[in-house]
């Protein structure tokens, strides 16, 4: 179903208010972790909610309000956060594995240390989040907005970052992306490669011999 067709959660007041309650005890609970996983939280209302070393695996939170809510090492595999309002939140050392984050707003974010391999950020706004030593190994940043964003000490190993935005504040591995000068036109090389005799039968292009 469209998320534009399911109701706030806030309409479900048990479910909500069983929410709220939550998000209060966690913060003097004793037990380590809270069982969420494979929940339905779509529209979800969640903000400055205390949700630390909380078990979301798999859960659908998909456009919930998680504004300035504390995610600290919670455990967000395989969490469906699609246009999930994230802003000012702490996700200090969460597991994001494979998270679907497409479109999720994490502005001023504290991603310091948590793990989003393989996740998928296309199109997410990470404006001046502090994401040092997070690690996006294989993660899918394209069209996301890294304007401001501290990626200094992060581990962007077989990232995807075509058509994403940065900025002079933008802040970069040592070892990763060096921005530069456009060197200009490439000088024609010295040696003069040797004329080339081979021969290929002419065909009409097709899918198996395209390049892709």
């Amino acid at each position: 179903m469209p998320i534009n067709d399911i109701a706030p959660l806030e309409d479900r007041a048990d479910s909500q208010v069983a929410l709220t309650g939550l998000g209060v005890l966690c913060r003097r609970r004793e037990q380590s972790w809270v069982n969420l996983s494979a929940t339905d939280l779509r529209r979800a209302d969640c903000d400055g909610l205390w949700l630390p070393e909380v078990n979301l695996d798999r859960s659908c939170m998909e456009a919930a309000g998680l504004y300035h809510a504390n995610l600290t090492q919670a455990s967000l595999i395989s969490v469906n956060l699609r246009h999930a309002d994230l802003k000012t939140a702490i996700l200090h050392r969460a597991r994001c594995a494979l998270a679907d984050l497409r479109g999720a707003r994490l502005a001023e974010t504290d991603l310091r240390n948590a793990e989003f391999t393989e996740a998928d950020l296309r199109v997410a706004n990470l404006r001046k989040a502090n994401a040092r030593g997070a690690v996006f190994r294989r993660s899918d940043l394209r069209l996301a907005d890294l304007r401001g964003t501290d990626l200094s000490t992060a581990d962007l190993l077989q990232a995807r970052l075509t058509d994403a935005l940065a900025s002079d504040h933008t802040r970069w591995p040592a070892a990763g992306v060096v921005v530069t000068e456009d060197p200009g036109p490439e000088l024609p090389p010295l040696l003069q490669p040797p004329g080339i005799t081979t021969n290929y039968p002419h065909c009409d292009p097709c899918l198996d011999c395209s390049p892709p």
